[in-house]
């Protein structure tokens, strides 16, 4: 059958070939913005359950190679912000390279003046990156 196609009417195999290169193409994007996603809402989840120490898992692992455990917990506990919540929104995925976007809840107590406390929420762009088939987030 293939024989018939090459023979006959080769623009048309060329054509569907192409077609089934573009489609795997997403379906592997789609896969790694499920996943991707999945990971971003874990580490969050993590955070806002105050476990720090799996959200460092999350890390990526040149990042965890110059900052401990014991340092990043202290990096967030340092932050004068308290997160309230947190949901995945989307991404966008090129490769082995993923921009995420999340809706951060946070409440800010104390910093400005005559105002007890402030609650907002705000969409922030993260980066995450495919290493050895495991994503991983990478701090700015």
């Amino acid at each position: 059958m293939i024989k018939f196609f090459l023979k006959h009417r080769p623009g048309f195999f060329i054509s569907l070939c192409c077609s089934l290169l573009l489609l795997s193409a997403c379906a592997t994007t789609q896969q790694s913005e499920d996943v991707v996603g999945k990971r971003a809402q874990e580490r969050w989840d993590a955070i806002l359950a105050d476990d720090l120490l799996a959200a460092y898992e999350y890390l990526s692992p040149g990042y965890r190679s110059s900052v401990s455990s014991i340092q990043y917990v202290r990096i967030i506990l340092n932050k004068q912000v308290a997160w309230t919540g947190a949901r995945y929104l989307g991404s966008e995925c090129e490769e082995a390279k993923c921009e995420v976007t999340i809706a951060l809840d946070y409440a800010l107590i104390g910093v400005l003046p005559g105002v007890k406390s402030f609650e907002a929420t705000k969409d922030i762009e993260e980066t995450w990156l495919l290493i050895d088939g495991v994503w991983y987030f990478v701090p700015k």
